[in-house]
């Protein structure tokens, strides 16, 4: 029997599902041609069908190195087989001999670009959908995918481009209308965003991903008609669907519970590559190298909070680098952050493999992430182990869910004792608050009350926090506030006509009149504080808490009244309010949380001992004492590169109090 004839019956075994017999003719062929490339490549594929990836890999590497000539299906079996496997770079081998034997095909560029772009070459990816686009400018497909290499780069005008053509092609395709959603989401038109997950649902009602863009647009819009509809939506088809990805971020605003949201990080963090860069040996030396990775090294919340943090560091012990992937605003924040690094290094441009590379390359020893799952994050180049030691810290209040990551820095009120289990990353408590801040945050000199557009009379209410952590339950308890406090108001921010108007229709739903509303717009952070002071009480959000807003509260000598919950982000307040030494602020359901706004609201006494009480020792607490902040996480990496030199797998580890 001839090569050909055995190998005919091989595939119809395979067909038959009889995999041992099909092998056993794939091995009659290769008996006499060791180096038969199709018979390598079925030998592979049937390996794959058995779950043995260990085998099926090094037969498809050799069935790509085979010399006899092969036909363009076979290039294809051999890229489709390489996809199944996770391996991209043999994938772009075997697409590359498909190109080169059908040069005019639209869509074999394009799946060269797709696996290009998985290898982190995203110069190759750019050409092969370029090139993919000018063989077949309708290619609908080609359009997405490279939009969303665009987007990975930054490029925000020319991915939003692509993703329109994309979905004016293929109005019928979902995924094409939930990037585009996403990317829209990205860059702040949420209606547009809104709209573009809709179509996604309309096509596909059980989309998950599309459904969680859906609610958490409304939620930053505002909009809460069908909100619990979609929230219902959303959870149903999470649990027909336990294998689709949910931004976790999303999720601490709808779910205080912290194993539900580690379920949810880990399910995201599965969809990056685990190939990780050959191992780095930890070895001593007179500094620690830290590199601080994050995208908001500009006028931003987490420069508001960290300002401080990198020149304090003891040059002694460590040196600092930060690794920058995002917009240089020219602010004087963006120059006293800079200033603050031993070198700061633009990465924006880079792919997460050459960023890993860079990182490995730069000997950081600890790599601390600043920015978790939140807006155009890069955290998943930790999944590359660039570094020895890799840490999650500040701005994303919960678990990555990473197996990459290896210590999350939190505190006793944030992760109390015992809730460890609901956090992938070693647990490292620090003293007092983990959430540092700028004790030299400039404040101007506070407006008058017309100035800030506050009536000159009655109570003053205040949340500054976004708009997407206001949920309709806590808008009924604080339109209830207004109601039980004669001339008071709620001064919440502006974050544009549209929430205007939705919220003032919100509040006369419950009988509030729109005047009882006051909106400020954005002003420059010394400004924004000094016309804080104008509050009388400001209001914490749950289950999301405010976290920089928190501390803004705070520094400007403003009491804030929070409710405790279950995880991380729904803490953050009552950590910032212990490490303040108001823990009698702290609430622990919204009963409490109503009924002690009102308290306070019709007790000004209460109200003037709290906020004299905070006056006489806000530059005294553990909340603003940046030296004695920084001086702990010097101590909790001290600690965790001397576990990293002993060979020791990361481990948790609460921080005493610091001497003196």
């Amino acid at each position: 029997m001839t090569p050909d004839a055995l190998l005919a019956l091989a595939r119809q075994r395979q067909a038959q599902a009889d995999l041992h017999a099909a092998d056993n003719f794939a091995c009659m062929v290769l008996e006499r041609d060791a180096d038969h490339g199709p018979a390598l490549l079925l030998r592979a594929q049937l390996a794959w069908q058995r779950g043995q990836v260990d085998l099926a890999v090094p037969l498809l590497v050799q069935a790509m190195q085979a010399k006899l000539p092969q036909a363009l299906t076979f290039w294809l079996e051999a890229a489709q087989l390489a996809q199944r496997l996770e391996q991209p770079a043999l994938s772009y081998t075997a697409y590359q001999h498909a190109c080169a034997l059908a040069p005019e095909n639209a869509l074999l560029w394009n799946q060269l670009g797709v696996q290009a772009q998985a290898m982190g070459d995203w110069e190759q990816a750019a050409h092969a959908y370029q090139h993919a686009l000018v063989l077949d400018e309708q290619q609908a497909f080609a359009h997405n995918n490279y939009a969303a290499l665009l987007q990975a780069q930054g490029d925000y005008p020319q991915a939003l481009k692509h993703f329109q053509r994309c979905v004016q092609l293929k109005p019928d395709y979902p995924i094409g209308w939930r990037n585009y959603g996403g990317l829209l989401q990205e860059v702040g038109q949420f209606e547009a965003a809104l709209h573009a997950y809709r179509q996604a649902c309309a096509l596909q009602a059980d989309y998950v991903e599309a459904l969680a863009g859906c609610v958490y647009m409304q939620l930053q819009l505002a909009d809460w008609r069908e909100l619990d509809q979609q929230e219902r939506a959303l959870r149903q088809a999470m649990a027909k669907a336990p294998q689709a990805r949910v931004s976790p971020f999303v999720l601490l605003s709808l779910d205080a519970n912290p194993a539900r949201q580690l379920a949810v990080a880990r399910q995201w963090s599965g969809q990056f590559p685990t190939q990780a860069l050959p191992a780095r040996t930890p070895t001593q030396r007179a500094r620690i190298r830290l590199g601080y990775l994050g995208g908001d090294f500009f006028s931003h919340a987490t420069s508001w909070l960290t300002a401080g943090l990198f020149a304090a560091h003891r040059r002694d012990a460590f040196e600092v680098w930060g690794y920058d992937y995002g917009p240089d605003d020219g602010s004087a924040l963006r120059s006293r952050v800079s200033a603050g690094f031993d070198r700061l290094v633009s990465v924006n441009t880079l792919s997460q493999q050459a960023l890993a590379e860079r990182i490995r390359a730069d000997e950081i020893d600890i790599l601390i992430d600043l920015k978790g799952w939140t807006r155009a994050t890069r955290c998943d180049v930790l999944a590359w182990r660039p570094a020895p030691v890799q840490v999650h810290y500040l701005a994303y209040p919960a678990s990555l869910g990473a197996s990459w990551c290896d210590y999350l820095i939190a505190d006793h009120t944030v992760i109390p004792s015992g809730e460890e289990r609901h956090y992938q990353e070693a647990i490292v408590r620090l003293p007092t608050c983990y959430q540092i801040n700028d004790r030299a945050r400039a404040m101007a000199s506070p407006p008058s009350r017309q100035a800030a557009g506050l009536p000159e009379q009655g109570f003053v209410f205040c949340c500054f926090n976004q708009h997407y952590k206001i949920l309709p339950g806590l808008f009924d308890i604080w339109m209830q506030l207004l109601h039980a406090t004669p001339a008071s108001v709620l001064w919440l921010m502006d974050m544009g006509a549209a929430n205007r108007t939705r919220l003032y229709h919100e509040a006369q739903r419950r009988g509030i009149g729109p005047e009882r509303l006051i909106f400020a717009p954005a002003l420059p952070q010394a400004e924004h504080l000094a016309r804080l002071t104008l509050a009388d009480l400001v209001l914490d959000t749950q289950p999301c808490n405010a976290h920089t807003t928190a501390s803004d509260a705070l520094w400007a000598g403003v009491p804030l009244l929070s409710c405790q919950g279950e995880g991380f982000a729904s803490r953050v307040a009552a950590s910032c309010l212990q490490a303040a030494g108001l823990p009698e602020l702290i609430t622990h359901s919204l009963a409490e949380y109503r009924g002690m706004a009102l308290q306070l609201a019709q007790h000004p006494a209460k109200l003037q001992a709290l906020r004299d009480k905070l006056a006489q020792q806000r530059l005294s607490c553990a909340l603003f004492d940046t030296a004695a902040s920084v001086a702990a996480l010097e101590q909790a990496y001290a600690i965790m590169w001397t576990h990293a030199l002993a060979g020791q797998r990361p481990a948790g580890f609460d921080l005493p109090p610091l001497a003196g």
